[in-house]
């Protein structure tokens, strides 16, 4: 029979083993694939970024226009807040080369979550609160509805609903000052963001195609991306409300962190309401000219 190990053995085992684990675990993730940096073929199934803390990080490229051209890859980027940026985050961040990071969030927002970017980022970074005073009431309603479990009255769609339509009118001077921002990148990569990188980010997303000449199809469908993917960012989230809370209360919870096609046909039907038609409210109220529109669509498309 064999004698017994030598505890010496054990020890140089245990060493060995714990190397192992350690260099398994600090291998350095691989980069993230950037569509832009893709065969053109595999760029569509890339949009959706895979971050590690951020949610919803997408690359708006590709969209094609009503007359053939193409939404420039690696040139417009949307997202959720970026407060649980890791460390490899914030490395791929610098990868995309920014020139503009655009924050749609209210005060109480970044305060409860402040951005994490990159040490002394190359990028410029503009705050443009959008339904700061509205969303601080939207949340505290929200949290004394789910704390108390009374959704008696409470019609998430019917909010979500009249949020979009003041983005369209109410908000109009935030949304031209992002619009503005983005022809003043010149065509360099912009992102822009609120907390879950569908509703504002959403809205900003859609007039911006929109203008572009992208057909308002394609944009509805860019928009209702954000409801899958928003959902499934937060299945964790929903399913502790449903533990805790209730089946009503995580049923309300998910219409909220989703979206719905009335709620952009809304805004779309507010612009012609308040503004006339979508044109007058691109030269009144996000006050460009056409020169503004031609050089946003020579930066942007091919």
């Amino acid at each position: 029979m064999e004698g017994p190990v030598k505890p010496g053995l054990w020890k140089w085992a245990l060493a060995a083993a714990i190397g192992v684990i350690a260099t398994i675990q600090f291998i350095p993730p691989a980069p993230l694939a950037l569509p832009a940096e893709l065969p053109a073929a595999e760029r569509t199934e890339h949009r959706l970024l895979a971050f590690e803390g951020i949610d919803n990080f997408r690359d708006l490229g590709g969209y094609r226009t009503a007359d053939g051209r193409q939404l420039r890859w690696g040139a417009l980027y949307r997202a959720g807040d970026l407060s649980e940026a890791s460390r490899f985050d914030l490395e791929q961040l610098q990868r995309l080369q920014l020139q503009t990071l655009i924050d749609f969030r209210s005060q109480l927002e970044k305060d409860a979550a402040p951005d994490r970017l990159p040490q002394n980022p190359a990028f410029d970074v503009i705050s443009i609160p959008t339904l700061d005073d509205g969303n601080s009431a939207m949340v505290q309603e929200i949290k004394e509805r789910f704390e108390s479990g009374n959704f008696e009255g409470f019609d998430p769609g019917a909010l979500m609903t009249r949020a979009n339509r003041q983005f369209a009118f109410e908000f109009t001077p935030q949304f031209r000052q992002f619009i503005h921002a983005v022809r003043d990148a010149g065509g360099e990569p912009v992102l822009w963001h609120c907390t879950a990188g569908k509703d504002r980010t959403g809205f900003a997303a859609a007039i911006l195609l929109e203008i572009l000449g992208v057909p308002r199809e394609t944009i509805i469908r860019d928009y209702l991306l954000s409801d899958s993917i928003s959902l499934e960012a937060h299945s964790r989230d929903l399913m502790l409300a449903r533990l805790f809370k209730g089946e009503e209360a995580a049923q309300q919870i998910a219409i909220m962190m989703g979206v719905q096609r009335p709620w952009i046909e809304a805004a779309f039907a507010s612009i012609d309401e308040h503004w006339g038609d979508f044109d007058t409210y691109v030269r009144e109220g996000l006050e460009l000219s056409e020169s503004d529109v031609l050089t946003l669509q020579a930066s942007l498309l091919q």
